[in-house]
């Protein structure tokens, strides 16, 4: 799907397409004008924030070059001036240089984070212009990330939770949801953004987790194995091996957060040490109000463990 522009032998080529190579050779050619990429994801973040969409030249000139820029209607969901705006509609490439940008800015608060949107860009210019290699268009896809607030799991008012798995289905049968109150863990031994979980699965035993924020767009949620349980209590007072009943994140899954619908899923698989797995399991944590917290605790009692 994607075409990129390698050879070109000019400085924007190096600077704007990550040639491989660091030997370049002269370009001679004609004077084309096009997108550095023909498909290009923003993650956004906010509603203010500019993006750029790089455009580049094969050649520098002695004078200001100004492009239209056009929305194409075919391979466009989004709408204009609601998930998406752009800074203007011409863009110029100034004397002596070989790049200039597309500026666009999503509309955060009119996206949903499952939205899936996109916009098709095109250079309006002379026909002599472009490269028929690699066209005038690029297709620009929105992903709405939520920045990461730790206040909106772990702040005063917002510290209820309830803890669904299908671990219950299995092990604690009956039981139908867990009341969570987590709080953000001040070990300093601890990553940042890390909290804990009181009581998770039974009393007595926490589970803690990180948000990592390092990338947007993978919101991954990090754990260690941790102990979560005795296994007299977990199997019907059977003791097995050391009595621990641990967990830990499985292979080939990812666990996530979610901080625009403020929940977490969690794959975890269950084992003890010299013994063997019991299984691997789903857990969903999602953060809810305080009212509902309370109507849960009076609907359920105060010790649903």
């Amino acid at each position: 799907m994607k075409k990129y522009l390698f050879g070109l032998g000019v400085t924007v080529a190096a600077a704007m397409f990550s040639a491989c190579s660091e030997t370049h050779s002269t370009y001679s050619g004609p004077d084309y004008v096009m997108f550095a990429d023909t498909f290009q994801v923003c993650t956004i973040q906010d509603g203010e924030t500019y993006y750029d969409i790089p455009v580049a030249a094969t050649t520098a000139q002695g004078y200001d070059r100004t492009y239209g820029v056009e929305v194409v209607d075919k391979g466009t969901n989004a709408i204009e001036g609601k998930h998406f705006s752009l800074a203007s509609n011409t863009i110029t490439i100034k004397a002596g240089e070989l790049a200039t940008a597309v500026k666009i800015r999503g509309g955060f608060n009119n996206m949903e984070d499952t939205d899936s949107l996109g916009v098709m860009l095109r250079l309006v210019t002379d026909k002599k212009n472009i490269w028929d290699a690699y066209g005038a268009e690029t297709k620009v896809v929105f992903r709405k990330a939520c920045p990461l607030d730790m206040n909106l799991f772990v702040g005063e008012g917002n510290n209820y939770a309830k803890l669904t798995s299908t671990f219950f289905d299995e092990y604690m049968q009956g039981t139908s949801v867990i009341l969570l109150r987590p709080e953000l863990s001040t070990d300093p031994k601890d990553e940042p953004n890390t909290i804990v979980l009181p009581d998770f699965l039974y009393k007595g035993y926490d589970m803690k987790v990180t948000f990592d924020a390092s990338d947007p767009l993978s919101p991954n949620l990090k754990w260690d194995p941790q102990v979560v349980g005795s296994t007299g209590e977990a199997f019907q007072g059977n003791v097995w091996g050391d009595d621990k009943l641990r967990a830990m994140q499985p292979q080939g899954v990812m666990s996530y957060y979610n901080v625009c619908q403020h929940y977490f899923l969690q794959y975890m698989t269950l084992y003890v040490e010299g013994v063997g797995q019991v299984g691997t399991f789903l857990n969903v944590v999602e953060w809810i109000s305080k009212a509902e917290y309370e109507k849960l605790e009076r609907d359920l009692g105060l010790n649903n463990k």
